[in-house]
Formats: structure tokens, C-alpha cells, sequence
């Protein structure tokens, strides 16, 4: 009888195997892993840009407003 768990594990072992070869790395490191993060942070720049903007102005508001309630307090 035919077992599944048993090919699929072996299927996965040599999978991981053939990966782990220096050759094959680069070419996954440089085909698929590199476009694909490069792709992520080219979409995701303009938002965390803007969140980081977004913080700066909160600071600056946060410290005008602390430092109005002190002047008007005196």
C-alpha cells in the first residue's frame, strides 16, 4: 500500500536538501527573495513614510500644546 506521509516526507526532505546547496540559495536568494522584499518595501515606503511624518507633526503639536498650557497657567 501506497503511504502518503511517508512520500511527502521524504519529497520535502531532498526538497530541503537540494535548497540548502549554496547554488540553489543564490539563485532563490536572487530570483525569488530579493524582487519580492524589493516589491514589498517599494509599496510599503509611501505609508511608512507617512506614518513617520505623521508622528514628527504629533510631537511638535504635543510639545506646542504642553507648552501653552504651562504659559497660560502662570
Amino acid at each position: 500500500m501506497f503511504d502518503i506521509d511517508k512520500f511527502t516526507g521524504e519529497l520535502f526532505t531532498k526538497i530541503i536538501k537540494q535548497l540548502n546547496k549554496p547554488q540553489y540559495k543564490e539563485k532563490l536568494d536572487n530570483e525569488i527573495l530579493r524582487p519580492f522584499m524589493c516589491d514589498i518595501y517599494d509599496k510599503l515606503y509611501p505609508y511608512i513614510s507617512l506614518i513617520f511624518i505623521m508622528y514628527i507633526i504629533n510631537i511638535i503639536l504635543i510639545i506646542i500644546i504642553l507648552t501653552l498650557i504651562i504659559l497660560y497657567n502662570k
